[in-house]
């Protein structure tokens, strides 16, 4: 009994349909921010409504938005801010990279360093700057100083581990090859240092925003955190919210702008 085969289709290997693609993780991340926002305003009114007015409402906040925009001061507030984060920013990473670096590299200077890098990352950043303020006065200097001293300890701490954490056989390596110290640096220390360093640049940016807009809600008469202490003089929650929510957007784009690409520099 001889088998027969099924038909050769004439047009060739029958195809089958292509799959739809599904969402990509873009339009699902938007779908969840999307979702998230509503779901947050809805919350939000809700808790407006029963809390008797002393939350204020998206609408009041969105008034005080619009006015604070529209208002030409706005602009000069938050240029005296981000002029001292930068100075806050600079400061402390530059000093937090170089005693990392030696801390790491010195066993007597880890020896002597260890116990206040814990007590100093033990302390509460309000402290730095309340005792600032007490020793050198009410000043921006003394704010700047205060700031600067809390965010070295994290920058040290993070540079410190890296440096300890470094290779071994790749320091053998730099000694049998006879490398000069600039080539030991920028070889073998450099390259093992960038995550550390890309995490220093991000956490200490992180930081200094946010404890300069303290420090001037507290000591400073200008500054995005002087008008929002303004708004809770006054009783004016709407207006507070429109400075946090307005400055929070700036410091978000810089960090996405500015911040992480220069993090992730290949030097």
């Amino acid at each position: 009994m001889t088998a027969t085969l099924p038909p050769r289709n004439a047009t060739g290997p029958t195809t089958s349909k292509p799959r739809r693609a599904g969402r990509g993780p873009v339009a699902s991340t938007a779908l969840a921010w999307a979702v998230a926002a509503v779901l947050g305003l809805v919350v939000w009114e809700t808790v407006s409504f029963f809390s008797g007015q002393w939350v204020p409402s998206v609408s009041e906040v969105f008034r005080s938005l619009v006015a604070v925009l529209t208002d030409p001061g706005t602009l000069g507030q938050a240029w005296v801010t981000l002029r001292r984060v930068a100075i806050v920013t600079v400061t402390a990473i530059a000093i937090g990279v170089v005693i990392g670096i030696a801390t790491g590299f010195s066993w007597v200077l880890r020896a002597f360093l260890r116990p206040i890098l814990v007590i100093s990352l033990a302390i509460p950043d309000l402290v730095y700057i309340i005792m600032a303020i007490l020793v050198l006065g009410a000043t921006e200097s003394s704010g700047l100083v205060a700031v600067t001293i809390a965010i070295v300890p994290l920058v040290t701490n993070a540079v410190v581990g890296a440096v300890l954490d470094r290779d071994a056989n790749l320091d053998e390596m730099a000694r049998t090859y006879r490398f000069s110290r600039a080539d030991y640096a920028r070889h073998v220390v450099l390259e093992q240092l960038k995550p550390a360093l890309s995490a220093a640049v991000k956490t200490g940016f992180a930081f200094a925003w946010k404890l300069v807009v303290l420090m001037e809600a507290l000591t400073m008469p200008d500054g995005i955190g002087a008008r929002i202490y303004e708004g809770f003089r006054y009783l004016r929650p709407q207006d507070m919210l429109a400075y946090a929510i307005i400055f929070i957007v700036i410091m978000k784009l810089i960090e996405r702008v500015l911040v992480t690409p220069l993090a992730s520099t290949k030097y």
